[in-house]
């Protein structure tokens, strides 16, 4: 047999092998270094594909998660005083992406007259960068409109940098003279977080 041809039966051989096994051989040189990677036929890769690099755009993470995951419970927020509804720390995927944040339950506030109350959506990393703002309103006149449900859902976009946690929370500011909000934690409650790259 011929050198050329011991070659060939060679290649032959070893790619086989390597087919039959469910193995790759590393590469010399990773494909984002030199290119894009090219497959002639079927690849199988025991394990599992990680992202490094994410398409502006593309969706990298997603996650929603109930009251039960948030640990929220019910909250009474009486007048002029702010609490913190929940909070949540979220580990991003990756270092060059937005954070997408909604977040939605069911509140009721007691009382009349001329009332008003804000949310506040907060990613924090180094400091409290606040993301998103609602606003409700009442006025004293008769059919002065709806005492709940309209503050939330909550949106905002954070513009992330790095891999480190970031603390997502909502605060609501009760700015009534006498009136207590109630804030439930059932069904109703959901956090969305969806990762995008950029």
């Amino acid at each position: 047999m011929s050198l050329s041809m011991l070659g060939y039966v060679n290649r032959k051989v070893t790619n086989k092998d390597v087919q039959i096994q469910n193995r790759l051989v590393d590469f010399t040189r990773p494909p984002i270094e030199t290119g894009d990677l090219n497959v002639k036929r079927d690849l199988y890769v025991s394990g599992t594909i990680h992202y490094g690099k994410f398409l502006p755009g593309q969706v990298a993470n997603t996650l929603m998660l109930s009251n039960t995951d948030l640990g929220q419970t019910g909250k009474s927020i009486t007048a002029s005083s702010t609490i913190t509804v929940f909070n949540y720390n979220y580990t991003p995927v990756t270092a060059n992406s937005y954070l997408s944040i909604e977040y939605q339950t069911i509140y009721s506030l007691i009382g009349s007259g001329s009332d008003s109350v804000e949310a506040y959506l907060y990613v924090t990393d180094l400091s409290d960068n606040r993301i998103g703002k609602t606003y409700q309103q009442w006025n004293s006149f008769v059919g002065g409109g709806t005492r709940s449900g309209t503050m939330f859902p909550i949106v905002g976009r954070y513009t992330n940098m790095d891999t480190s946690v970031k603390n997502i929370r909502v605060d609501i500011y009760n700015h009534t003279d006498a009136d207590t909000i109630t804030v439930n934690s059932d069904i109703s409650t959901w956090l969305k977080i969806t990762e995008i790259g950029r």
